[in-house]
């Protein structure tokens, strides 16, 4: 996400800067960066920094990296290029891609669905190797940030991963964050008969509780 909107807004975590609830299946982080996260850095509570001296940040950018920044790491704008898709942040030498959403007043009452997390998603594939949804004040909610990330690794499983690696959805009252490599080669080794005899086959990503979510076509 790109541009110089004139409001630069702040990430809003959960009271006390934690989700209110843990995070469900195994390859899913804690509030903050998570083990879902691919970053091998290791801050031990020291701040990183920020730097727009490349492109001036986004709201949605300049809240991902001051929060990303808060967690230790060295972050700083990707100039863009033309005939490239360009990461709109390094973080610690790693690609972050962070897509967001308009107000739930601006999008006229209605909040983000699945299908529009899963989306923003797959567009993220050929630019970061973290794709950092930011929901903001659009009233997107925690179940509908699982349900648009198993429809993700679903179309993943016949698109493929492009760059992304692992994905982070952060909302008003959570931070979740996914290992999406990890996730969608076991759902496609789960597909080829590559399990225990004893579990059953599996549609949505590892560790995701819930119905089995429809193949779409987004």
């Amino acid at each position: 996400m790109k541009g110089r909107p004139q409001a630069r807004l702040p990430l809003q975590p959960a009271a006390g800067g934690r989700a209110p609830h843990p995070p469900e299946g195994p390859s899913a982080g804690g509030p903050g960066p998570g083990p879902g996260l691919p970053w091998s850095c290791r801050h031990h509570g020291v701040a990183g920094t920020f730097d727009e001296a490349e492109r001036r940040a986004s709201h949605d950018e300049l809240a991902v990296a001051r929060a990303l920044a808060a967690e230790g790491h060295q972050v700083r704008t990707v100039a863009e290029r033309n005939g490239a898709r360009t990461p709109d942040l390094m973080a610690c030498g790693t690609a972050v891609e962070v897509k967001g959403y308009q107000s739930l007043a601006q999008r006229g009452g209605h909040p983000p669905t699945a299908r529009s997390v899963a989306n923003k998603l797959l567009d993220a594939r050929g630019q970061g190797a973290v794709a950092v949804v930011r929901g903001g004040e659009s009233g997107l909610t925690r179940a509908t940030a699982q349900a648009g990330y198993a429809m993700f690794c679903e179309r993943a499983l016949e698109k493929g991963l492009g760059r992304v690696r692992a994905v982070r959805v952060v909302g008003k009252d959570f931070d979740i964050s996914w290992a999406a490599a990890a996730d969608v080669r076991q759902s496609r080794q789960a597909r080829q008969g590559v399990r225990p005899a004893s579990q059953p086959r599996r549609l949505l990503p590892p560790g995701l509780s819930g119905p089995v979510v429809p193949r779409l076509s987004l």
